[in-house]
């Protein structure tokens, strides 16, 4: 076979060596067909051949994100960032800003809130959103999207009132009169999220259009999409696969939706989706919370919350049995643990499917591991599990001074925090991704925080928990081979080799000679997916 299209270059990446070397990557159709270092060989390319002459710019596999809420992450594309607030006025003023400048009918969204970055550091209530909104209903989630908070007429449609309980794993936030405040902790939200996040064909490919279109800018070329948000399976596997057909899609998409779903149609789904863009072999859902909230299951109490080991989700027996019963099928499981009872917990699931069932196909992860026992760091190798990790999580907090982690665990624990290289040497691969919308879904950004676990102030000296930093070409790896790993496609995704899928980017600088500083600027000037160019930086 001929090439279509032709790169070369002085700093090719093919996430198998360890550092860049001159030479080329040929694409014909959808695959590479030929690649290594020094010249193509002679009658690779025709006259029609496409040939890039890349310099010294870093070309390397495309990046595959481990971990996005794809529906979410692409609303917050289109709607409100309330990220830079200072308050909950100005937040609700923000929300009315972007409403005048961008009018819209029915629920109204918004994202990124935080009280922790409010001067009152309070909690908000419906009051404020009542003022200005007191006919339409609100639906706005907060920075790690484990909370929502919500006005009037959103209590109203749903039908949450003073009566309602408080579910399983949740709080409705309360006034002083006993009525709903307006905030929705964990579960609670999903007294809302099924009338609010349930969206047409039309619109969830919406939402998908803008995902994609900032993901190929950024060199994303796939995804794994974790669905499950409070009640609601975010993510309709029908609109994806139509999306496939018709051609629409810029990016494989890895559909993981509710573990505690029907799994013998989850079954059913994974062998219906054989192409190449669209699978659904994984399942996910949340064995605890975070840490900011006291929700993260704990070995031992909070420091700012003596008594206090976290708060369960949902019922820890029920997680187990569908995990038997997935690893049966041979379904893969994600599931959702930071703290150290919670990992713990999610090995012991794991364990026991495999010693009841037999080792098969399922590659089992966990996602998240921000703090885990030193033993159990060592049963991820021994079990098979993968750590599927986001470093950009390290910074969630703009300063060392604001780390909330070093408050509600003490400086011991938080010292211990993001294990990702004892990870790596236990489980012998990281998948990296990013959990977006919580935080961006830039890898470059995830890239730069790995490698030097520094907060956006500089600090603390040396990087938080040094011991654990990443090197370059184990993040790269982490980002393409790794990820590609956890969804059991190494052999079609992950590297720049003969015979796999061509998804590839090109980086407008050679992140290998750059400070790493420098790597937060790098910009993607060639993405191409399934053989097909989807973003080109002239």
């Amino acid at each position: 076979m001929k090439a279509n299209l032709l790169i070369r270059g002085r700093a090719i990446f093919d996430s198998i060596s360890e550092k860049p070397y001159q030479g080329y990557v040929a694409i014909g159709g959808n695959r590479i067909i030929a690649a290594g270092k020094g010249e193509p060989p002679s009658g690779l390319s025709t006259k029609q051949t496409k040939t890039i002459e890349a310099g010294n710019k870093l070309v390397m596999p495309g990046f595959h994100d481990s971990h996005t809420h794809l529906v979410l992450a692409g609303m917050y594309k289109k709607y409100v960032n309330l990220g830079a607030a200072r308050s909950e006025q100005e937040a609700s003023e923000m929300l009315m800003e972007y409403e005048k400048a961008n009018p819209t009918e029915g629920w109204l969204y918004g994202f990124n809130w935080y009280h922790v970055f409010w001067n009152s550091k309070n909690l908000p209530t419906k009051k404020s959103l009542d003022r200005l909104f007191p006919d339409r209903p609100v639906f706005l989630v907060n920075a790690e999207a484990h909370g929502a908070w919500v006005n009037s007429k959103a209590l109203e449609l749903t039908g949450v009132s003073k009566k309602t309980p408080d579910p399983f794993g949740g709080k409705v936030g309360r006034l002083d009169n006993g009525e709903p405040s307006g905030f929705l902790y964990e579960s609670a939200v999903g007294y809302v999220a099924p009338y609010c996040l349930s969206f047409s064909y039309d619109q969830e490919r919406s939402y998908v259009k803008a995902f994609m279109k900032r993901a190929a800018a950024l060199g994303i070329t796939a995804l794994v999409d974790v669905q499950p948000y409070f009640s609601v399976n975010m993510g309709n596997l029908d609109s994806y696969l139509s999306m496939e057909q018709n051609g629409e899609l810029t990016l494989r998409i890895h559909a993981a939706p509710d573990l505690f779903g029907d799994l013998d149609r989850a079954a059913e789904a994974a062998a219906k989706c054989s192409g190449s863009m669209v699978r659904a072999d994984l399942l996910k859902q949340f064995v605890d919370g975070v840490f900011t909230t006291h929700t993260a299951l704990m070995l031992e109490d909070y420091s700012d919350a003596p008594g206090n080991r976290g708060i369960e989700l949902c019922e820890l027996d029920r997680i187990e049995t569908a995990v038997m019963e997935a690893h049966k099928r041979e379904l893969s499981v994600k599931l959702h643990a930071l703290g150290d009872r919670a990992i713990r917990f999610a090995l012991d699931c794991y364990e026991k499917a495999i010693a009841v069932y037999g080792e098969n196909s399922s590659r089992h992860a966990i996602e998240h591991v921000e703090l885990a026992d030193v033993n159990d760091i060592k049963r991820f190798g021994a079990l098979g599990i993968i750590p599927s990790v986001q470093p950009e999580h390290i910074g969630l907090m703009p300063t060392w001074d604001g780390e909330e982690y070093r408050y509600v665990l003490g400086e011991e624990r938080a010292g211990r925090t993001w294990p990702l290289k004892s990870l790596l040497q236990s489980a012998g691969v990281l998948a990296l991704g990013s959990d977006c919308p919580v935080v961006d879904n830039n890898p470059f950004f995830g890239i730069h925080r790995g490698l030097t676990r520094l907060h956006d102030d500089g600090l603390p000296e040396g990087g938080w928990n040094p011991t654990e930093k990443l090197s370059l070409p184990e993040l790269i790896k982490g980002y393409t081979h790794g990820s590609a790993y956890g969804v059991k496609r190494e052999n079609e995704l992950g590297t720049l080799e003969a015979g796999k899928l061509a998804d590839l980017i090109i980086i407008d600088r050679n992140l290998f000679e750059v400070l790493p500083e420098e790597i937060r600027q790098a910009k993607v000037i060639l993405t191409v997916v399934d053989g097909k160019i989807v973003h080109e930086v002239k």
